[in-house]
This record gives structure tokens, C-alpha cells and sequence, in this order.
């Protein structure tokens, strides 16, 4: 590891700025069992994903190399997918790389892709597309996967990529909306909207092509499983809202705290404290669900395995929020007071 990257991930705590005041700490919490480490492949497998960005050209110049600097790759795919071996891992730091570009794309616009998005994320575009570099990015990655995994898995992991994209592209409308009016969605509304499209279904689908073993159907469509999806969906949406405050309010972006803020009529410290709490109910709330599925299920060993990546991948999503120079983890409160957000135990 070189000395910047031992530097992004030597704490869960921002370094303070001594001449102001120490800050308040707020923790999201997880039980101990949830802390992973990170992958000893992941500033390897970032030297890769920007290579192979640069090759196909979506790194083409100052502004996407600066943009690629700060998504601290090595931490945001491989903290969450620390079990990868190299091979995977490779693919799903590529995977997740690009997604951040393609993100950050499609909430202006439409690419056009139509239904070719899902073909190429299936791995079953039978030519290299020419006529898109995103498109022809995600056909390789597509087919990287295709050598793996099933058509069944395949066909879930390419619907959830288009439902997400189609779920940024109304959100974007919904941030339109918000920017012509500064009228806040009700939280309950943000946090659905968010949860969609925080893209944690199409990274849920990363458990099963690290590990190699997919669950059984029974298992995807089991209730606990649903609700289980769905609280870590909430819990990542929630994170990346408080870490991405900053950004979202000089965007003029829908955020959590902002609903709460003017929903409640909390002040900024307020709202992050209830947000921790939300994020903490859920963390809490999925190892219940998570006891049920298990105990009901016919493959209990399987899915004992992937609940703990599952686990893995909220905790590793919560260490790369609070690593990244996207994101923001010191605020100011007001009054001369400052919040810092960490990830700790509880």
C-alpha cells in the first residue's frame, strides 16, 4: 500500500482541523461481527480500473482524472467485496468504477441505450459495441461475468442495473422539481426514491460472484430475504446521504437531513443525529430479518455465508463513505460547534 492510500483508510475519523473546536462525535454503528478488513488486492485492482478506464477513455482528461482521484476506488469496491479473489476482484472494481461515471452521466440525460444497457450487462451482446464507450465497457464486464455465473443470475443482475438506472433518471426529475421550488420531498418519499436508486441490488449481486455459489431461487424470493434487501438498501441510502450532505446542498440536491431538517424542523445537528439513529434502526433491524432467513431456510450454511457478506458489504460502503474526498465527514453546526461522523463499533 503507498503512503496515500495507507492514509485514506489509517481511520474511521477525519483528521480535525486543530485551530477550530474538537468536534462532537456521532458513530454509525455496527456489532463486531460486521467490521471486515480491506482486501490486501484493493489499490492493485484501483491501479487496474484506471488503467483500463484510461484505455477505453472514459479517464480522457484533467476533470475525469481528478473525478477518478477522489472515489478512493480501492476502498469503495473492495471494503465492501473483500473476499474477492483477484479475478473478481478486478471485475468488480472495473464494475464499480465505471458505475460512478455512468451515475454521474445519466442524471442529466438519457444515453440512449435503450434496451442494449441490458444486454450488455447480461453478457449477451454478441459484437463489441462501437457506437458507445459506456455501452462496450459494460458488454466486457458483462461477459466477464457471463463466464461465471448463470442465466438466471445473470438475467436478475442486468434487471436491477436497468431498474437502477431508470430509477437515476427520475430521481433527476424529482431534483429539478426541488431545485425550482426548494420544496423537500416528505423523508418517507426521499428515502424510497433513495433506495432505489443508491444501486445496492445490482452490488448485492456481487455476494454470489465473489463467493462463487448462488442461493437457490426459494432463497432470493423468501420474504426475510426481501426485507433484508431492503433494509440494507435503506441503511446505505441513509450513509451516503449523511456523508453527501455537503455536496447535495451546494448541488441543490435532494437529501435525508435536508427532509428532516425541513420536515421536523430540526437543526443541521438534529438531523444528523436522527439519520445515525435511522441508519442504526436498520443495521439492527437486518439481524433480525437475518436470523429468520436463516432459520427457515433449506440451504442454511449457504445463506449464513452470504448474510455475513451481506454484512460486509453495508460495513465496507460505510468505510468507504467516510474514506472518500467525494464525501464530506466534519460539519458545521453552528455556534462554532462541529459534528464528525464516524464508523465504530456498537
Amino acid at each position: 500500500m503507498d503512503e496515500a492510500g495507507a492514509a485514506r483508510v489509517d481511520s474511521a475519523w477525519p483528521t480535525n482541523d486543530r485551530s477550530l473546536p474538537e468536534p462532537r462525535r456521532l458513530v454509525l454503528g455496527f456489532p463486531r461481527r460486521w467490521e471486515v478488513a480491506l482486501s490486501p488486492f484493493a489499490f492493485e485492482m484501483e491501479r487496474r480500473a484506471e488503467g483500463w478506464l484510461r484505455q477505453r477513455g472514459i479517464i480522457s482528461d484533467a476533470a475525469t482524472a481528478e473525478k477518478f482521484a477522489k472515489l478512493a476506488v480501492a476502498e469503495y469496491a473492495n471494503w465492501p467485496f473483500s473476499r474477492a479473489e483477484e479475478d473478481e476482484a478486478e471485475v468488480i472494481t472495473k464494475f464499480l468504477a465505471l458505475w460512478i461515471f455512468y451515475d454521474d452521466l445519466i442524471e442529466e440525460s438519457d444515453l440512449g441505450e435503450g434496451g442494449g444497457l441490458f444486454d450488455a450487462i447480461a453478457g449477451s451482446l454478441d459484437d463489441r459495441p462501437h457506437d458507445s464507450v459506456y455501452l462496450a465497457c459494460w458488454s466486457e464486464l458483462g461477459r466477464a461475468c457471463a463466464a461465471k455465473m448463470s442465466a438466471s443470475w445473470r438475467q436478475r443482475h442486468a434487471t436491477r442495473f436497468v431498474d437502477w438506472a431508470r430509477s437515476v433518471r427520475e430521481e433527476s426529475a424529482h431534483a429539478e422539481l426541488f431545485r425550482r421550488t426548494g420544496a423537500s420531498p416528505t423523508t418517507f418519499e426521499h428515502l424510497a426514491r433513495r433506495s432505489a436508486n443508491i444501486g445496492m441490488l445490482p452490488n448485492i449481486d456481487f455476494i454470489e460472484y465473489q463467493s462463487g455459489r448462488e442461493l437457490s431461487a426459494a432463497t432470493h424470493e423468501h420474504p426475510a430475504m426481501q426485507d433484508l434487501v431492503a433494509l440494507a438498501s435503506e441503511a446505505v441510502a441513509i450513509m451516503n446521504d449523511v456523508f453527501g450532505y455537503a455536496k447535495d446542498e451546494q448541488a441543490r440536491w435532494p437529501n435525508l437531513i435536508r427532509c428532516l431538517r425541513d420536515e421536523r424542523g430540526l437543526p443541521l445537528a438534529g438531523a444528523l443525529r436522527e439519520a445515525v439513529s435511522m441508519h442504526d434502526a436498520r443495521v439492527a433491524a437486518m439481524d433480525r430479518a437475518a436470523e429468520h432467513l436463516i432459520a427457515d431456510s433449506r440451504e442454511p450454511i449457504a445463506v449464513s455465508g452470504w448474510v455475513q457478506d451481506l454484512r460486509h458489504v453495508v460495513y465496507g460502503f460505510a468505510r468507504w463513505h467516510a474514506t472518500a474526498p467525494r464525501y464530506a465527514s466534519v460539519f458545521d453546526v453552528g455556534e462554532g460547534r462541529r459534528i464528525a461522523i464516524g464508523v465504530g463499533a456498537r
